[in-house]
């Protein structure tokens, strides 16, 4: 391991030096290409919005002959708004500059001539789109998904169906993921992703992340399906990463939400920012309980030395309890140095209890009616302290040196009961099962950014991620004597103790130019894992070292037109609570239990890309094919009599090729419609229990359809409709669903108080379902979601002046609302 430190330690400052002190070439050699081709000209300038001065990055800008109207050039703005069209040969031109949200701007006359080779623009502001005709005023709208050349970016205000939600419900409006009823996130097919928070990793397993956070929170949400290597490559199919809102006015700003919902769901948050010249303060906190309840029907066959049925049925009440308080500092040494520092306490409680009926009959003549009481709860807490460190370099545009430093701690408590009752409503048996921990999580970042000339740029960097984690599980059994005793130790309780060190170093280079584009990119990981069981003699540990390139490339075409190609070597790592070899009762008739032999699946992800402005809409489609070695499947299993296990195993390869389209148009000023659909082919070839897997390819899709209505300034109405088709898993299938959504805003006071109304699944058509069979076991399973729900929330800001930054994160075609004194740019 010594070894191993001195290579890392070694590489890293080695790379430091290198990257530091390299300095950008003073200009071109003497026999360089520059001097001795014939000279050309150039256009540059920096594109704003009106009135506020925000940077445009990502409009587009076109160059045209004046003469013939031909295409001769173009390009997309800077993260400063900046922009330079190069290889302009003399002659005269017409310049168009276009961004989704604002009026359509062209500039004639510029001509390129000896002596006046190089054109400066200065500057070129864009007016919001708007629009008054007559005595009738017409409301235009932002975009709420905008897409980038390796994400998509996508706009919480713009979906009120989601107003009172969570991220979770947010993403149930955005391309490339599908949340079904009960919750569950998927991108492409896939459940394994990663989730960010203002670019940074949480302690949260992906789904508690997705729940703690408030819609109302969210600056907006980034979808990267092919990160470069710059990105920590976990998760099958990609990072969704959730910036959060922070004011950038000077003096007291704030934000208080709160909601409620008919299932009993409650909720509110704050957030407060108090910024002076040199220091930027801000606090942020949320309480919250929501409810997911419904009903369930299910039906197990098991046959061994008898055949046994079991069929069940009764009321499930989900839901997810949290609470969490953030705050810390910014502070701006000069121009181009800053530090943040935040501390962050939080606590949560996911939960599913409820009654289950119980019929069981068997072939032999056994007959049992009993009913069952079912409690499950997982808690924990977690403390998290982070210092932040960004330099940028007087003179030298994009060059740029970050680092930061992150640990958590935290401790939890899975806890579950179920008592069973006769007919006569008499105790007959129970069991209390407790998995109780706590984890400790160290990480270290720098990353350092240098440009070059010719729109080159090298990026590079090294992180560190030390996670240590202590469990122990114990179970309690009913008897009629003692009530509930502990197991015998030698049986149920037992220690696990994980540990795991991944250390990384990467480096992307890349080009952007009028026409093309790329970027290619190398990351290596070096891991040690090791995790000590009680019950066994011999650790299970992993040591080794993976590589993942990546490469992005984009063409720039004509008629505003662009072609954008990605490949990404990816990992997903088994959690903890996947390896872990003890049994835990579920309830009386299913039990858990982890598999510490799992390997981890490796994922070869391609893209194709074709995005086409349509006016102040786009069309937008990708081909996508995923390939995952060692998948990982859910498998069932029966137990003992009719108990039935559920588990995972590597089960071999599954291939999925899909094609994904979006169309975002305004039929009229006040109606904004928004199309999205994904198709995709799925197949699994493998081995499960010895035998080869027999199941079918399946075609799948799911669309949305989302219809945004401005009725007035201060009034939006939106209808939502989904449909997911059903799938194939490697024991079975799931069910398809439809559900559909409506909600009205209302602003008030200058916007400072929104209430939003709302009703989730309108018609009582979400309903989940799933069948799975095994040589000796079928299981049949369905859940009826209780609908529909209507939910209010309102949303009131402080100091609520007219923002510098009026239009929002525009630079990413964002906006909080007119007026909405929330910045969209940096972290809660």
């Amino acid at each position: 391991m010594n070894f191993m430190k001195n290579i890392f330690l070694t590489s890293f400052l080695y790379l430091l030096f290198v990257t530091v002190y390299a300095q950008p070439s003073t200009g071109p050699g003497v026999n360089s290409p520059e001097n001795t081709a014939p000279r050309k000209g150039s256009i540059k300038g920096k594109i704003i919005e009106e009135g506020s001065n925000v940077p445009l990055e990502y409009a587009n800008i076109a160059v045209y002959s004046q003469p013939d109207s031909t295409l001769v050039g173009g390009g997309i703005a800077g993260v400063k708004g900046d922009f330079l069209i190069s290889d302009i040969k003399p002659g005269t031109y017409f310049i168009d500059t276009k961004f989704i949200g604002y009026e359509h701007t062209r500039k004639f006359n510029i001509v390129v001539e000896r002596g006046n080779f190089d054109i400066d623009l200065g500057t070129i502001e864009l007016v919001p789109a708007s629009e008054n005709l007559g005595e009738v005023n017409v409301y235009s709208q932002d975009k709420p998904i905008v897409y980038e050349i390796d994400k998509k970016i996508i706009d919480p205000a713009q979906f009120p169906t989601s107003a009172n939600g969570t991220a979770t419900d947010v993403l149930a409006n955005t391309p490339s993921v599908v949340v079904d009823i009960e919750g569950n996130v998927t991108m492409r097919g896939s459940s394994n992703f990663t989730v960010l928070i203002d670019g940074r990793p949480t302690p949260f397993e992906a789904a508690d992340a997705l729940e703690q956070i408030p819609a109302s929170t969210i600056r907006n949400i980034e979808i990267i399906t092919n990160p470069s290597a710059k990105y920590d490559p976990d998760g099958n199919a990609g990072i969704i990463n959730i910036n959060t809102k922070k004011s950038k006015m000077i003096g007291l700003t704030g934000i208080f939400n709160g909601s409620a919902d008919t299932n009993g769901s409650l909720s509110g948050d704050f957030l407060l920012n108090f910024k002076r010249e040199k220091i930027n303060y801000f606090v942020s906190g949320n309480l919250s309980d929501r409810r997911r309840n419904g009903s369930f029907e299910s039906e197990n066959i098991t046959w061994a030395d008898d055949t046994i049925t079991t069929l069940s049925s009764g009321d499930r009440n989900r839901g997810f309890q949290g609470w969490s308080l953030k705050t810390g500092f910014d502070y701006y040494f000069n121009d181009f140095n800053t530090l943040t520092f935040n501390v962050g306490v939080n606590g949560r409680n996911r939960y599913n209890e409820g009654f289950s009926d119980y019929s069981e009959s068997s072939t032999s003549g056994f007959f049992l009616e009993s009913s069952t009481e079912n409690l499950g709860e997982g808690k924990g807490q977690e403390l998290a302290f982070g210092l932040d460190y960004r330099k940028t370099f007087e003179g030298q545009e994009g060059r740029e040196f970050t680092a930061y430093f992150l640990y958590e701690t935290g401790n939890g408590e899975d806890y579950s009961l179920y008592n069973q009752f006769d007919g006569d409503n008499e105790l007959i048996g129970g069991q209390k099962n407790w998995e109780v921990g706590n984890d400790q999580q160290f990480r270290f970042k720098a990353d350092y950014v240098h440009p070059f000339e010719n729109k080159m740029k090298l990026e590079a960097g090294y992180q560190a991620r030390i996670d240590r984690d202590f469990e122990w599980n114990d179970v309690h059994w009913y008897n009629t004597v003692e009530e509930y005793e502990p197991s015998p130790e030698s049986e149920y309780y037992s220690e696990t103790y994980f540990k795991r060190d991944i250390h990384s170093l990467y480096s992307t280079f890349s080009r952007s130019g009028d026409v093309f584009g790329f970027q290619a990119g190398l990351r290596t990981e070096y891991t040690n894992r090791s995790m000590e069981y009680s019950k066994t003699d011999e650790p299970y540990t992993i040591n080794r070292f993976d590589w993942f390139p990546t490469l992005h490339v984009s063409f720039q075409l004509p008629l505003e037109q662009q072609l954008i190609a990605s490949y990404s070597r990816r990992i997903d790592r088994p959690r903890g609570y996947f390896l872990e070899p003890f049994v835990t009762y579920m309830d009386a008739y299913t039990v858990r239990k982890g598999n510490p032999a799992i390997e981890p699946e490796y994922i070869d992800s391609y893209e194709l890309g074709y995005q086409k402005q349509i006016g102040k809409g786009f069309l937008s489609m990708e081909i996508y094919h995923r390939k995952t070695n060692n998948r990982v499947e859910r498998i069932t299993s029966v137990y003992e009599g009719n108990v039935m296990m559920r588990t995972i195993d590597n089960v071999g390869v599954d291939y999925s090729t899909g094609l994904e389209l979006m169309l975002n148009t305004n039929p009229t000023k006040w109606w904004m419609l928004n199309l999205m659909g994904n198709a995709y082919h799925y197949a699994i070839e493998g081995e499960l229990n010895g035998s080869v897997i027999d199941v079918e390819p399946s075609f799948n899709w799911h669309t949305r359809l989302s219809n945004t209505f401005s009725i007035t300034k201060t009034t939006k109405f939106q209808f939502d409709a989904m449909y997911h088709s059903p799938t194939v898993t490697a024991q079975g299938n799931r069910k398809g669903f439809l559900f559909t959504n409506m909600a009205v805003r209302q602003d008030f006071f200058k916007n400072k108080l929104n209430v939003t109304l709302s009703v989730r699944d309108v018609f009582n058509t979400a309903k989940f379902g799933f069948e799975s069979s095994g040589p000796d076991f079928y299981a049949k399973r369905s859940f009826d979601m209780k609908s529909p729900v209507v939910a209010i929330t309102l949303s009131y800001k402080i100091n609520n002046y007219k923002n510098p930054n009026r239009q929002g994160d525009r630079t990413n075609g964002m906006n909080g609302g007119e007026g909405d004194m929330m910045d969209m740019g940096g972290e809660m």
